[in-house]
Formats: C-alpha cells, sequence, structure tokens
C-alpha cells in the first residue's frame, strides 16, 4: 500500500515538474478596431433607428502558458464603443452619434492547437469595464424654428440617476498566432464582447435596458520569456 502512494505521489511530482517546465510567460501589445451595437427594446420609440458604429481597440496583454495548448490570459484594454440615432418621418434630421470610451479587464482560458509556428486558439472568459468619458456629434431638427438642424459637438454630460458607467459580461474570440523567432509572435484576432449590464439604470417606470454588444479585429505582438 506504501508503494503504490509513493508511486502515485512520484507521478504527480513527474507531472508537476513536466508542466512546470513547459510553462512559459508572455507579453504584448494589441490594436485593432470594434464595431458596436446597442441592443435595446425600443418600446414606445417606434420612429428612432439605431446603427452601430467603429472605433478603436488596443491594449496590453500578460499570458501565462501551462502547456503548448492551454493557457491564462488578462488584458487591460482601451475599448471604443459607440452607436448612432436617427430619426425618421417627420421628425427626419434629428440625428445623434455616440462615442463611449471604455476601460476593459478580459481574464480569458486560451486553448491552441496546430504547429510550432503556426497555430489557431480560441479564447474564452469574462469581462470587467469601467465607461471612461464619450462624446455626442449630430443634429436636433427644432420644430418652434422652423425645423432648423442644430449642430451638436460636445463631451457626454454623465448623469448618476441614469448612467451606469460599470460594465460585466462574457467575452470570446478565434484567431492565428505565428511564431517567426524563439521570442516572438504574432497574432490576429476577432473577438466578440457580450454586456450583461445595461448602461442605463432603472430611474423610469418603463424598463429601458440598453446593452452594448461589441465585435473587434485586432493584430497584435508578444514577446515569449
Amino acid at each position: 500500500m506504501q508503494k503504490t502512494s509513493k508511486k502515485y505521489m512520484m507521478l504527480i511530482v513527474c507531472l508537476i515538474a513536466t508542466t512546470a517546465a513547459m510553462a512559459q510567460w508572455r507579453a504584448g501589445v494589441t490594436v485593432g478596431a470594434a464595431s458596436n451595437s446597442l441592443d435595446i427594446d425600443k418600446q414606445y420609440q417606434y420612429d428612432w433607428r439605431y446603427n452601430n458604429r467603429w472605433g478603436m481597440d488596443f491594449g496590453a496583454v500578460g499570458q501565462y502558458d501551462f502547456t503548448d495548448w492551454f493557457a491564462v490570459r488578462a488584458e487591460l484594454n482601451y475599448l471604443q464603443r459607440g452607436y448612432s440615432q436617427h430619426r425618421t418621418g417627420l421628425n427626419a434630421g434629428t440625428e445623434y452619434k455616440y462615442r463611449h470610451n471604455y476601460l476593459v479587464m478580459p481574464l480569458m482560458a486560451s486553448f491552441s492547437f496546430g504547429g510550432e509556428k503556426l497555430r489557431g486558439f480560441v479564447n474564452g472568459g469574462i469581462y470587467g469595464g469601467y465607461w471612461l468619458s464619450g462624446s455626442v456629434k449630430g443634429g436636433f431638427k427644432d420644430h418652434d424654428d422652423d425645423g432648423i438642424v442644430l449642430p451638436i459637438d460636445q463631451d457626454y454630460d454623465f448623469n448618476s440617476t441614469r448612467d451606469n458607467r460599470w460594465d460585466f459580461g462574457y467575452v470570446g474570440g478565434i484567431g492565428v498566432e505565428y511564431r517567426w523567432a524563439a521570442h516572438w509572435a504574432a497574432q490576429v484576432e476577432a473577438r466578440y464582447y457580450y454586456s450583461v449590464t445595461s448602461i442605463t439604470k432603472d430611474y423610469m417606470l418603463i424598463k429601458d435596458g440598453r446593452y452594448n454588444s461589441t465585435v473587434s479585429l485586432q493584430a497584435g505582438v508578444f514577446y515569449i520569456f
């Protein structure tokens, strides 16, 4: 019985030692573009139309590779989200273009497959974020002034009763990595952020939940220690 226990202990030690020998750190930077749309129940807003907007997405990455196929990845990204809305019918001419700047922190498991130089990978996990700032451009059609469209170009004015600046959700992506040197690799990735928190609080009797849905296309360079 004792011999069997020693064998299991030796096997566990060998597995841990093998994993530790293969494990390595990597750090890198990413840059790309993100298309954001707003998931919203328009309810009474029958004459409003919503469209997605593009913004920037860049950040810093830290990754710990336990094996050649499994790793844990943490990031700190500056992500621009936005959307546009315009009115139709008699109110045509009123349009707002929003740009919201977020600091997001994804934490993901990364699974890779393929050869030594060219590999595919899949990332998946959760993220938290904070709405840093924003801006709005467009025009407002004033019916009291012969229908003149008044231009708008200003910083977004946060309202603590209305705006929810914290953001949480799920994140996942798929991509390809090319390792061109012993310590250097490049990646391209298509990623999706699915928010489970509304950008507006429940401050009205009628529920007005608005959720960001973001697709990001990015490229990165990594140094492998």
